[in-house]
């Protein structure tokens, strides 16, 4: 009785044996398999960007000048600026009308930080009701500028983005960012 007692004990501590090497494998496999500490996320940095969209007279004088603000952030988060004024259209002879949205958009996503300054990208238009021609009522006729573009600015330096010829004179629109760190 005491041989098969002592057999008994023997074939469970090798069972137990067996059945614990495989989990303490699995163990180490696990651990050793994580991941390295990844590399902590870059601290968003908040800028202030101010437009000005100036209209230069064929004189090469700024004949008009507005200025927008907006904020952005380095986590690539978007940010808009939308000013404008709805005119309305009489589409046909029942007056129907139809509004029409003229003004300011301004769009900025994507902004990150480099050695050289900002980079993000910026999307503009600027539409206006061209002067009236003489002559009956008519339609309004709209100018329009819009520029898309990825854009590089030097912190805390006026930068000229987009320009463009006025299609009515020999003036042209432009747009200045200026990008200050916001503290």
């Amino acid at each position: 009785m005491r041989k098969s007692v002592l057999i008994n004990s023997v074939l469970i501590l090798l069972g137990l044996a067996l059945f614990a090497a495989p989990v303490r494998s699995q163990e180490s496999k696990s651990s050793e398999s994580k991941p390295a500490t990844s590399k902590p996320q870059p601290e968003a940095h908040y800028y202030r960007l101010q437009f000005v969209l100036k209209e230069i007279g064929d004189d090469d004088r700024v004949v008009n000048s507005r200025t927008y603000y907006t904020d952005v952030v380095t986590e690539g988060r978007f940010s808009q600026v939308r000013a404008g004024t709805k005119i309305p259209i009489r589409t046909n002879d029942k007056n129907e009308i139809q509004y029409l949205d003229l003004g300011v958009n301004i769009d900025c996503d994507s902004a990150h930080e480099t050695p050289q300054g900002l980079g993000l990208h910026i999307s503009a238009e600027i539409s206006s009701v061209a002067n009236p021609t003489s002559g009956g009522i008519q339609s309004p006729v709209v100018r329009q500028n819009r520029w898309s573009s990825e854009a590089l600015l030097p912190i805390d330096k006026p930068t000229v983005v987009f320009s463009s010829d006025n299609l009515e004179n020999k003036g042209r629109m432009q747009v200045e960012v200026t990008a200050t760190p916001v503290h």
